[in-house]
């Protein structure tokens, strides 16, 4: 068995003490820089984040319409943290039985549309009907054909009786009085909405949009927010980090055996280990 002797230990020291001591600033240094980089870039979300949040606080619906002629509203979401969100925003979770802090069943997006319905059907088509009592109703039913999914049926009756008094100006002549009784109204209706969020390949901004083929709805309002900081999509994602990996190792180091030792660059395949809290990123 050979040892190591007291000329190459001192090679080995001086070796560790000059090249090894660079080597080992330069990695310190590029972590470093690394990690600034990281800093920046979070920065610089961060500030494009708060900008989409003033001017979504400044937009309103906007209208479009499509290649066919259909009614599409856009308006801005909002990113928001969980810090951040209003009494509002808070109630519009909890109208969905989820939780407001972040956690759990926590949403990640919420879209809240306000419609309006606007309409005057004249001309229905109705008729008088006299049920097996003798008691009389005027009946309508009003089924337009609509577009795609869409459906509305508004179906009713209205009872009445009919009653003749002679006329006490005239014992000759009656006068018919109609007294309407309670009426029944039946509305059965289908509405085709469509929403979906997108990101602004320009702007980089959350935009939303909402589509109806319904006729003569429109949506007076918009309100849509994507919450950016869960923290159990955060833990997931670590969770979902490996320690252990099997690649290739490319450095410069010491190489030789007991008799003589150099420096030199290689080149092998390993298993390498770095544990969660080293690697950089959610």
């Amino acid at each position: 068995m050979k040892y190591i002797n007291k000329e190459n230990l001192g090679k080995i020291s001086g070796l560790l003490g000059n090249r090894f001591f660079l080597i080992a600033v330069i990695v310190v240094l590029i972590m470093l820089s690394l990690k600034q980089c990281g800093d920046v870039d979070h920065a610089k979300a961060e500030a494009l984040r708060e900008h989409n949040n003033y001017l979504a606080s400044l937009d309103s619906v906007r209208v479009i319409k499509n290649e066919l002629g259909e009614l599409i509203v856009e308006k801005s979401a909002y990113q928001l943290k969980v810090s951040e969100l209003s009494n509002e925003q808070k109630d519009l979770i909890k109208r969905l039985d989820l939780n407001t802090n972040g956690r759990g069943t926590t949403p990640k997006t919420v879209i809240q549309t306000v419609s309006e319905y606007n309409e005057t059907i004249t001309n229905i088509k109705s008729e008088v009907v006299k049920d097996p009592n003798g008691s009389e109703a005027i009946t309508f039913n009003h089924e337009p054909t609509l577009p795609g999914k869409n459906k509305l049926k508004i179906s009713g009756k209205v009872p009445y009786d009919l009653n003749l008094l002679r006329d006490p100006a005239d014992s000759t002549k009656y006068i018919a009085s109609v007294s309407p009784l309670g009426t029944t109204l039946t509305i059965e209706q289908n509405i085709d909405i469509v929403t979906g969020l997108y990101q602004d390949p320009k702007s980089k901004r959350i935009m939303t949009r909402v589509s109806t083929t319904y006729p003569n709805l429109t949506f007076s309002e918009v309100n849509s927010f994507d919450i950016t900081d869960n923290p159990e999509a955060r833990k997931a994602l670590k969770a979902a980090r490996k320690e252990f990996g099997l690649g290739v190792s490319v450095g410069y180091g010491l190489i030789g055996n007991s008799n003589s030792m150099s420096t030199g660059v290689f080149v092998g395949l390993g298993l390498h280990y770095t544990p969660k809290f080293l690697q950089f990123g959610k």
